[in-house]
């Protein structure tokens, strides 16, 4: 039998609410759309951030504040980030 690991991106690249209504941009929403991927068998999570104008951004403390409230919200989610 074939192993299969599923990767998610759910803000992706360029998408913005615009684009679509349920892209998540924000840390909260993020963590909780990886969880629910993760709850549907995702294994990976690859995370882009927004600033708060909806851009991109690499912004370290965005991705903190995304990482600490997926650990804190759901602590039984061992995704691979």
């Amino acid at each position: 039998m074939n192993k299969t690991i599923i990767t998610v991106a759910t803000t992706g690249a360029w998408p913005t609410k615009e684009n679509n209504p349920n892209v998540p941009m924000t840390p909260a929403e993020i963590a909780e759309d990886v969880y629910a991927c993760w709850k549907a068998g995702a294994a990976v999570a690859h995370l882009h951030m927004r600033d708060d104008q909806g851009k991109g951004t690499m912004d370290k403390e965005k991705f903190r504040q995304t990482v600490e409230l997926l650990r804190s919200n759901h602590p039984d989610c061992d995704i691979i980030l």
